[in-house]
């Protein structure tokens, strides 16, 4: 009986430090407020299944826009948007405005879903400069217009787009876009287009883990894919279209209004720029730096041509889901006749950067 009374005694007081080594745990556990914004439900898809990568046992709220009341209860905020115009939403604007004081004083990260996530990308509209679009770089005005707020981890994530679902104002800036897209469009004949890059959630939500809360990455992380994987068709008229065929990351074209060149080599940022750099000295180019960041550099790549200045578009940058490699694409918008030299200096800067086995094969 003594015995009996001694096993259960045991068994009770590891039952209470269990319990209370909990309580303390969820009660030194940072709270968070992960708040999203969406039109097509895109986002919270995301939204959740970052909440399941981060830990679903700790204290993180997801939130529609409109259920936010405050943000003072929580230690760090993440803010999710679908890009409208290329950056996010104007209500997660409103948000930020309203709250930029105590998101100052949070650790705050920022996310979008986006139609594109190339981050070599760029875009020549029209009456506007020629400037880069797609992933992390729609976030780039947010983060200047509130530089109080220095966003822990960023991510551009792609997206889903359903075509017969959209909007009257998004089919048209999704058929314009698609009018303007001199390196065509992706999503031309399907229903459904998806974008998103799986690895890029994945890493979003462990950087969190470890640079917000302090955790291990998740090691097992892709079990969580379900949240975004459909069975839907990419094309009603015929189902056996996919959805998404993977852009491969090696791309060369010849137009009447384009040369582009995208290629990747095993590199740093750093290094990488220092190589361009090395490459307009030897070529009589003028760098002009449009935009640093810690993920990609543009330039515009001057050379004079029989007295005329012919402007090459050069960016390089490093993908989340492609560890180790940087991403660089050269483009001319001048006529087949004009650019001629900048064709032969492209075709140097790819064999320099590639240099030593440098260069990328595949995908």
């Amino acid at each position: 009986m003594n015995q009996v009374v001694k096993k259960l005694s045991l068994t009770s007081v590891l039952l209470v430090l269990t319990l209370f080594c909990a309580f303390v745990c969820q009660a030194e556990a940072k709270k968070g407020l992960l708040v999203y914004d969406s039109i097509y439900s895109s986002t919270p898809e995301v939204a959740y299944w970052l909440k399941a990568i981060i830990g679903n046992e700790l204290p993180l709220d997801v939130k529609k826009i409109d259920q936010v009341i405050t943000v003072d209860p929580y230690d760090y905020v993440l803010i999710g948007s679908y890009s409208k115009w290329e950056k996010p939403s104007p209500r997660i604007y409103k948000f930020v405005e309203t709250n930029k004081d105590k998101l100052a004083t949070k650790q705050v990260c920022y996310f979008l879903t986006c139609g594109d996530w190339d981050e070599t990308m760029i875009l020549k509209v029209p009456g506007r400069p020629v400037h880069q679009i797609a992933g992390r770089n729609y976030l780039y005005e947010i983060m200047t217009q509130y530089p109080n707020i220095k966003p822990v981890v960023i991510g551009g994530f792609g997206g889903r787009q359903v075509m017969p679902a959209l909007k009257g104002a998004d089919a048209f800036m999704i058929w314009m876009l698609g009018k303007l897209a001199k390196e065509g469009a992706a999503w031309s004949g399907l229903d459904i287009w998806e974008s998103l890059v799986p690895e890029r959630v994945e890493v979003f939500g462990n950087e969190v883990r470890q640079k917000v809360l302090g955790l291990e990455p998740l090691a097992d992380v892709q079990k969580f894919r379900g949240f975004w994987q459909s069975q839907q068709p990419g094309s009603l008229s015929d189902p056996n279209k996919q959805k998404y065929t993977v852009r491969p990351y090696t791309v060369h074209t010849e137009t009447d209004k384009l040369f582009y060149s995208r290629f990747r080599i095993t590199s740093d940022l750093d290094s990488t720029i220092k190589r361009i750099s090395a490459w307009a000295q030897q070529n009589g180019v003028r760098l002009q730096e449009q935009r640093k960041t810690f993920f990609n550099s543009y330039y515009h790549a001057v050379k004079n041509i029989d007295g005329k200045d012919l402007t090459m578009h050069v960016v390089a940058a490093v993908m989340p889901d492609d560890p180790g490699a940087v991403h660089i694409s050269l483009r001319s918008y001048d006529k087949p006749d004009a650019r001629k030299p900048l064709e032969k200096a492209i075709g140097e800067a790819e064999q320099l950067l590639g240099a030593e086995g440098r260069k990328i094969d595949g995908r």
